[in-house]
């Protein structure tokens, strides 16, 4: 998608605290310097990543010597408008530029005539109140860090076999895609298909009588292997899908797990993985989620959604 933000109206009193640097929408050709920016903030991304998101979104980029701050707007549907990747390398901190991020972001929402959405940090979250934005709901990012598949059989876990649980194939594509609309609120059709291609072996399908009942996918990253997003109708049948998708290959792993669903944190915990931090799904102008959270387990990831 074409960024719509190459001469945006920057307020003054951001000229004045920024020094004026340049803004212009962010292209493919800024991808190192997007993950080089990400990387220096500790995070997870790679240039695939990126490429996805400025193919299905906007991003803007600023730039003095290079990039130094970038935003992304995706579009989810006809409902959402999903806000991530606000990132400022840090000799620019505290100068304005993550606020007019933000301050563009919203503005861009409106003019679609969508809601903005993000995930928050516990410092972003004190931020955005103030700005509309209301709490939907808490999660956690979770992480291990030596995960090799002989710890599945050591920690005892309970065979799967049988669960209606099985590899995803591009096939069943259409049927997820179907069945996740109902749960997500909009059509998610491109991103799932992403990420079955971005790693089909850590892909599984949960199905009940020939219905897709629920289903996981991942993606690699720059640190870790990210699980999600895992959708499924109750918890046994998320924690079955869980099971297969970190059982299928070894290494770090990083999810995003829904804190609402307790029984889904034990079992992460007795797995070895650690708390890493916090997020809080946010709206702006809406109290209730679009999504339904009985049945969202791990999300994608704070920057889809």
């Amino acid at each position: 998608m074409a960024a719509p933000w190459a001469n945006p109206h920057i307020s003054k009193s951001a000229m004045a605290s920024i020094d004026n640097p340049a803004w212009s929408g962010l292209t493919a050709a800024d991808l190192d310097g997007a993950v080089a920016l990400n990387a220096e903030a500790g995070w997870n991304q790679t240039a695939a990543d990126w490429r996805f998101m400025l193919d299905q979104g906007e991003g803007m980029g600023v730039r003095q010597d290079g990039l130094i701050a970038t935003s992304m707007l995706l579009p989810q549907g006809d409902r959402l408008a999903w806000i991530a990747m606000i990132l400022v390398t840090t000799r620019w901190r505290r100068r304005g530029l993550a606020s007019e991020l933000m301050r563009l972001c919203i503005a861009r929402a409106g003019e679609l005539g969508l809601v903005a959405g993000l995930d928050a940090t516990e410092a972003g979250r004190l931020l955005y109140l103030p700005l509309g934005f209301a709490d939907i709901y808490p999660l956690t990012r979770w992480q291990v860090t030596r995960w090799q598949v002989s710890q599945w059989q050591a920690g005892g876990a309970k065979a799967i076999a049988g669960a209606g649980v099985r590899p995803m194939t591009a096939g069943d594509l259409v049927r997820v895609a179907a069945w996740d609309k109902d749960i997500f609120g909009a059509h998610r059709n491109t991103l799932l298909a992403h990420l079955h291609g971005r790693c089909p072996e850590r892909a599984f399908i949960l199905e009940v009588g020939g219905q897709v009942r629920g289903f996981v996918l991942a993606r690699n990253g720059r640190l870790a292997s990210q699980i999600g997003p895992l959708s499924a109708d109750d918890e046994a049948g998320a924690i079955a899908l869980l099971q297969s998708a970190i059982a299928a290959e070894p290494g770090p792993i990083f999810l995003d797990a829904a804190d609402h669903h307790g029984n889904l944190q034990v079992v992460l915990a007795d797995l070895g993985f650690t708390k890493q931090r916090g997020y809080m799904r946010m709206l702006r102008g809406q109290e209730r989620p679009l999504d339904d959270p009985n049945r969202v387990f791990l999300i994608a990831g704070p920057e889809l959604g």
